[in-house]
């Protein structure tokens, strides 16, 4: 039985697995919320709204840890991810749920009692919250408990996104509590500190913020006296944010992944081929789990995705992660998709208490399968790592790699040398070789006319 890193701060429960199931303790201090929303019904009406992941309530009997009073299994998650590597609507969205969950639960007596990003992952078909404790009684005439958190994981970093840069969403590796409101109102340009919706929810908040700070110096004991908020208040509270929310859109600078297909090297035989080969494989494998690497807008991980595979689509570039979420968000988009931003030269670290609370990318695996397609010259010319050590990540990545070998001829390596002669790493296909057979057999491979190389490899000892 392994107990889930994530879970400690919350005294109510726990998770952890067992036999490969995940399971979550409802210890003494949430039990009576958990009765109360289960007896009401609210789990099965969030549930069936989507909002939220489904559970059964199980009997394990003494491998549950001490102090569990009632014991919940869960659905396993494909792939937990985190807000720093989201696109721009799918934190807009995870933020939308956490309100249209208020609006539900508040006429029935019951509210979120946090409002975390963490409380949202993707369930291998849509977006919903995963922490059935955070749902409990209402206090009544009591403002909102998880307004202030709701502000500082969502609303902060969607406006500092959008009217800012799009990469201060990855500020959350540093604030994972949390943007700070009065930093986010300072990042902010001036006018937009005054639109209606951010003006009262960060700009007011981040001064009422650093009033209420003031007022409880330590050593002064009067404690500050709280506003009594009727049911009409938080519903109108609730729908601010949401106009607010609603209103906070990116606009994307950057389209040469978008316009891809028209800009790279190579001619619509060699992409054929390439599809039809990459469909082979994961015919072939039959993967669960798919990583794509460097995935762009997604062609090859819809490919994996026809064949039943869930797909990780990972890519550097927000625009390109923002345009495929899009695309597979949608009524009509392919679910098994979930697209992440992420810099592959330096992909997202073990984070929180003790590196442990949030999960590296290489502790979330491994993949089944993973695709490494025109990914590793730019590693190698642009992020100056060697062919070795990309081999040896690669294998504590995944069973199974796809890679593909662009020849040091090709226009694109050719592009990436321009500035620079012969310093550059070893870089040829007989480095290629010895660097990957340390860590893999290669056991297919196939040409492409334009001189690339795709090769099938297996993790060696796997």
């Amino acid at each position: 039985m392994g107990s889930d890193p994530r879970s400690f701060r919350d005294p109510s429960g726990h998770v952890f697995s067992r036999d490969g199931k995940i399971y979550r303790s409802i210890f003494g201090p949430g039990v009576k919320d958990f009765e109360a929303a289960r007896d009401a019904g609210i789990y099965d009406k969030l549930i069936e709204a989507g909002l939220l992941l489904r559970h059964d309530e199980v009997n394990l009997g003494d491998p549950a840890p001490e102090g569990t009073v009632y014991c919940l299994c869960h659905p396993r998650l494909p792939m937990i991810s985190y807000p720093w590597e989201w696109p721009f609507s799918m934190l807009k969205e995870a933020a939308l749920i956490h309100l249209d969950a208020m609006e539900m639960l508040l006429p029935h007596g019951f509210w979120l009692r946090d409002a975390s990003a963490f409380n949202v992952q993707y369930d291998g078909n849509r977006l919903c919250l995963i922490d059935t404790l955070s749902i409990g009684q209402r206090i009544a005439e009591s403002p909102w408990v998880a307004y202030g958190q709701f502000c500082s994981h969502f609303l902060a970093p969607l406006a500092m996104a959008a009217y800012r840069d799009i990469r201060m969403l990855s500020l959350w590796r540093n604030y994972i509590d949390g943007y700070p409101l009065d930093l986010a109102t300072k990042m902010l340009p001036f006018w937009r500190r005054y639109r209606p919706g951010l003006f009262m929810h960060l700009t007011l908040h981040a001064r009422f913020q650093d009033t209420a700070d003031r007022k409880e110096d330590i050593g002064k004991t009067k404690s500050v006296k709280k506003p009594k908020v009727n049911d009409r208040g938080l519903i109108g509270l609730v729908r601010s944010l949401q106009r607010t929310v609603g209103s906070i859109k990116w606009k994307r600078s950057s389209r040469i992944w978008e316009e891809y297909g028209e800009i790279r090297a190579y001619q619509a035989e060699d992409v054929s081929r390439k599809s039809e080969y990459v469909g082979r494989v994961v015919q072939r494998l039959q993967p669960n789990i798919v990583w794509d690497l460097g995935g762009n807008t997604g062609e090859f991980s819809f490919i994996a995705a026809s064949e039943g595979a869930f797909v990780v689509s990972i890519d550097g570039d927000p625009a390109c992660t923002e345009y495929l979420y899009q695309r597979v968000s949608g009524d009509n988009g392919t679910k098994r998709i979930l697209p992440l931003t992420m810099d592959l030269a330096n992909p997202s670290p073990g984070l929180g208490w003790d590196g442990n609370e949030r999960s590296s990318l290489r502790d979330r695996g491994p993949a089944d399968l993973v695709l490494a397609l025109a990914l590793i010259h730019h590693l190698v010319f642009s992020c100056c790592v060697p062919l070795s050590l990309i081999a040896e990540w690669f294998a504590g990545l995944a069973d199974h790699v796809l890679v593909e070998f662009v020849p040091p001829t090709d226009p694109m390596v050719q592009k990436l040398l321009r500035n620079r002669g012969d310093e550059h790493l070893p870089y040829n296909l007989e480095v290629f070789n010895s660097s990957f057979e340390k860590s893999f057999e290669f056991i297919d491979k196939t040409l492409l006319p334009n001189g690339r190389t795709l090769f099938l490899c297996k993790r060696r000892g796997k």
